[in-house]
């Protein structure tokens, strides 16, 4: 797990979960300061609040293990993906900031009697989000749920006050990390309430199997909901299904 600023932290990119293999990780985010300018507005216009671009750099070890640091950089490289960082801080966090991105360069370093290093870089392209776990409060439990066997289980409701746009939109965020079983498949319906009852369906993702979540290896979607609570149920299909899975609730800050 990647040590980061004093905390704990789980690096994401797609539904591949990089921490083990990442020891430093830096968000950047900027903005074009604002000029003052004597063209003004007749001959120069400025974009509202700035323009912001953001990147997330980490470095890391060299791992050629099936699945793991080498083969996803260097497959993904120039590729697009859904990139993540979810902070474990003092009280369990389990807020953290996601945005869709490129990856822009990967980078293999050999030293003599040394451990090989990577670095990386993922640069911003669309909006950044700030995203609050729907799956618990430890670390482990918010962002690799288990849930086997056949039939439906609903997660417990999560308040995400503050995770949702002056529009009353917001967004949902799911990685499936793994689908074992005799042909299962999985299905998940994001629900969302005013006062942590009689929920509402927001969204619902259906029958992913374990050839589709990795064509589906991150989603997001938008919400028309800002009520205060977030729920999911999930329901597994087959025999002796097993799933492990993100999911997640936020709004655009950048």
């Amino acid at each position: 797990m990647a040590k980061i600023a004093a905390r704990n932290a789980r690096i994401l990119f797609d539904n591949r979960n990089l921490s083990p293999d990442v020891n430093q990780a830096t968000l950047t985010i900027t903005a074009e300061a604002p000029e003052v300018t004597s063209f003004v507005d007749t001959y120069r216009v400025r974009m509202q609040d700035s323009m912001k671009d953001y990147e997330f750099s980490c470095d890391g070890f060299y791992n050629t293990s099936a699945s793991t640091m080498d083969e996803i950089m260097s497959n993904g490289l120039a590729g697009s993906g859904l990139a993540g960082i979810y902070f474990n801080g003092l009280g369990g966090s389990n807020v953290g900031r996601e945005f869709n991105s490129i990856l822009t360069s990967y980078d293999q370093k050999f030293a003599l009697a040394d451990a090989a290093a990577v670095s990386f870089k993922l640069s911003g392209s669309s909006s950044l989000y700030s995203m609050k776990s729907l799956a618990g409060s430890s670390l482990n439990a918010q962002l690799e749920p288990v849930v086997s066997g056949t039939g439906a289980s609903t997660l417990g409701s999560v308040d995400v006050t503050g995770k949702a746009d002056t529009s009353g939109s917001s967004y949902i965020s799911l990685r499936v990390f793994g689908l074992t079983g005799t042909n299962p498949t999985f299905t998940i319906d994001v629900e969302y309430s005013g006062g942590d009852s009689s929920f509402t369906s927001a969204c619902t993702v259906t029958a992913l199997t374990p050839a589709t979540i990795h064509a589906n290896s991150a989603s997001l979607f938008k919400i028309s909901s800002a009520s205060r609570y977030r729920r999911a149920t999930v329901t597994l299909g087959g025999t002796s299904p097993c799933a492990t899975f993100m999911i997640a609730s936020g709004s655009i800050i950048a």
